[in-house]
């Protein structure tokens, strides 16, 4: 199980700051995939796995405050160290999975109505 250094909460002093704690967070990240493969026995390929964590680094690509930043680095943080000590059920690990494979949802009437959405 690879270490990670104790959950602290910091502040950025600057957009630079920011960016290198969130570039290592990414790292770590990237690094526990194999252990989190065993841990929780994911049958998916372990390239889904990375483009998935990449996708959601992805997400707030674009965030130019320091303070939302550290907020998310604080939360992506705790959900790491959830994965890692296996604090989470399998079935929380494969929610993250499960949205990407949803079909579309269908503008038609009658299927709409069909579901009960209408």
């Amino acid at each position: 199980m690879p270490h990670l250094p104790p959950l602290v909460t910091r502040t950025s002093t600057s957009l630079a700051e920011a960016r290198i704690r969130s570039i290592q967070l990414y790292r770590q990240w990237q690094k526990s995939v194999p252990q989190i493969m065993i841990d929780y026995h994911l049958s998916i390929p372990q390239a889904v796995v990375r483009s998935k964590i990449r996708s959601e680094f992805e997400k707030h690509r674009f965030v130019s405050d320091p303070r939302v930043i550290d907020v998310l680095l604080f939360k992506s943080r705790i959900e790491l160290e959830e994965f890692v000590n296996v604090w989470k059920q399998y079935s929380h690990a494969m929610r993250y999975f499960d949205e990407d494979e949803k079909a579309p949802e269908s503008t038609k009437f009658l299927d709409k109505f069909v579901e009960g959405r209408a």
